[in-house]
């Protein structure tokens, strides 16, 4: 079922799209699918494949998935989930913001539903980027919050740093990751590729990460 919801929304995507502006921005009208990984040394890869849309730019709307690849044990599912935002915009076109629910399915626990803000402001070369979201269901009170903020360089490249904290109310485990790194945005007909790399260094958990992953807008 969790698949079939994923490339129903993949097919609702591809048959309203409008050619991408900016390759950075969660809430651009193209669609997109990425690819994210976040690899914790020698223990365990985490992978998450996200899919964003607006629609008539007044609609957010995003799907993700989450798998752990652990590499000495049974790998875990760990999450699907559905975002939807009301977007608004600020009468320079700069400044964008939104509101609205969440609801996952977080392994093992279960149902999650809750509320989340979503941004993005243009100053200059910078790009200021947060989403947050905050869930609560049976044994599950979790926050996530990510700050990005980027700056584009010529011929495709750009600083980014824009890490993904996690914040688990219940079982008071955290991550809160910060870092910096690369990436490059490669155009061809009908395609536009956003890949990057990002060290990080977790805080909360005392131990580094790479975060690494590609980005496709149609």
């Amino acid at each position: 079922m969790k698949k079939f919801i994923i490339l129903l929304f993949f097919s609702f995507c591809l048959s309203n799209f409008s050619f991408s502006q900016d390759a950075n921005n969660p809430i651009d009208p193209s669609p997109t699918i990425g690819v994210f990984n976040r690899n914790y040394a020698d223990d365990f890869m985490r992978t998450q494949i996200i899919a964003n849309m607006t629609v008539k730019e007044k609609w957010f709307v995003r799907i993700s998935a989450e798998q752990q690849f652990n590499y000495n044990s049974e790998n875990q599912f760990r999450n699907v989930g559905l975002l939807v935002a009301r977007l608004f915009q600020t009468k320079n076109g700069k400044h964008n913001f939104g509101v609205g629910g969440i609801v996952s399915y977080i392994d093992p626990q279960g149902m999650a539903a809750g509320v989340n803000i979503v941004s993005t402001s243009k100053v200059g070369k910078f790009k200021f980027i947060t989403l947050t979201t905050f869930q609560m269901g049976h044994n599950i009170s979790t926050m996530e919050f990510d700050p990005g903020i980027y700056y584009d360089f010529p011929k495709g490249w750009y600083f980014r740093s824009h890490p993904r904290m996690i914040f688990d109310f219940e079982s008071n485990t955290n991550e809160i990751p910060v870092g910096a790194g690369l990436g490059k945005i490669i155009k061809s007909t009908g395609l536009v590729t956003n890949l990057f790399l990002e060290p990080q260094y977790d805080l909360a958990q005392n131990r580094s990460m790479l975060y690494f992953g590609a980005k496709f807008l149609f």
